[in-house]
C-alpha cells in the first residue's frame, strides 16, 4: 500500500510539473432554476509570466451557445500579476453578478452529478456508461451510453482538431430510447491536442445535460489545460427520436 501511494504521488507531481502554472481551475456555478441556462468559470495563472486570468461563460442550454453580452473575461496582464487566479475570478464575478444573479444558479450536487473522470488510465474515447437514476423505475432501468469521438490533424502547436459526442439512452434490454450527436465536428480548433470528458452534470429535472470538456492547448507559451462545455436538453417526453446534431460552443 505504501509503495502504491508513493507511486501515485510521484505520478501526480510529474503531471503537475508538466503543466505547472498553466492548469485552469474549473468552477461549476451551475444551472438556473428552469435548467435553460448553465454558467461556469475557469481561472488560473499564466505559465512563465504568472499573470492571473479568469473567464465566466453563460450558456443557453438548448442552443448550446453563449448568451450574448454575458461572457466575461479578465485577461492576464501586469496588473493581475499580484493576484491569485482565484482572486481574479472572485473580482470578475463581483463585476458580473448584476448580470448572472437573475439565474439563481445552483452547482451540481450528489443528485445531479452523473459522471466524474477519476481513472486517468481510461482512454478519452472509451465508452462511458452510467444509470439514469431519475429516469429509472422499479420496472424499467435507463442507462446513458456516452462516447467522445475526436479528430486530429498535424502536430504540436500546428495541430488542428475537432470532436463530437455520441449520446445514447437505452433501457435495460438494450432498446434505444434516444440517440443524439452533441457537438459540431466541422469546427476545427488550432493547437488543441486532446479532449477528455471530465464531468457530466444534469439539472434537477434531468432534462438538461452539460458535458465538461478538458482540452489540452499547445502554443508558443507551452502546454495548457483549459475547459469548454457542450450542453443538451431533452424534449419534455424523451422517447426514441431521430439522430439530431446539437450546435457546438466554439472556444
Amino acid at each position: 500500500m505504501k509503495k502504491f501511494i508513493l507511486c501515485t504521488l510521484i505520478s501526480f507531481l510529474a503531471a503537475v510539473s508538466v503543466f505547472a502554472g498553466d492548469v485552469a481551475v474549473f468552477n461549476d456555478i451551475g444551472f438556473s432554476e428552469d435548467g435553460l441556462t448553465y454558467i461556469f468559470a475557469q481561472y488560473g495563472k499564466q505559465d512563465r509570466t504568472y499573470e492571473a486570468w479568469a473567464d465566466i461563460f453563460t450558456v443557453n442550454v438548448e442552443k448550446n451557445d453563449y448568451v450574448k453580452n454575458e461572457v466575461f473575461h479578465t485577461a492576464p496582464s501586469k496588473e493581475t500579476a499580484s493576484l491569485t487566479g482565484k482572486k481574479a475570478f472572485e473580482l470578475l464575478r463581483e463585476k458580473a453578478e448584476w448580470k448572472i444573479a437573475k439565474y439563481n444558479c445552483k452547482p451540481a450536487d450528489a443528485g445531479t452529478l452523473l459522471y466524474v473522470r477519476s481513472d486517468e488510465s481510461k482512454k478519452p474515447t472509451d465508452e462511458i456508461v452510467f444509470k439514469d437514476f431519475e429516469g429509472s423505475s422499479d420496472d424499467k432501468e435507463i442507462f446513458y451510453h456516452i462516447k467522445l469521438v475526436p479528430y486530429y490533424e498535424g502536430k504540436g502547436k500546428n495541430i488542428r482538431s475537432s470532436y463530437y459526442i455520441n449520446l445514447v439512452k437505452q433501457d435495460g434490454n438494450g432498446n434505444v430510447l434516444t440517440k443524439k450527436i452533441v457537438g459540431n465536428p466541422d469546427i476545427k480548433r488550432k493547437g488543441i491536442s486532446s479532449y477528455k470528458i471530465s464531468r457530466i452534470f444534469s439539472d434537477k429535472s434531468g432534462r438538461s445535460l452539460v458535458f465538461i470538456i478538458e482540452k489540452t492547448l499547445e502554443d508558443d507559451t507551452g502546454t495548457s489545460i483549459r475547459y469548454m462545455v457542450e450542453t443538451f436538453r431533452f424534449a419534455a417526453s424523451a422517447t426514441a427520436q431521430p439522430v439530431q446534431q446539437a450546435a457546438s460552443l466554439e472556444k
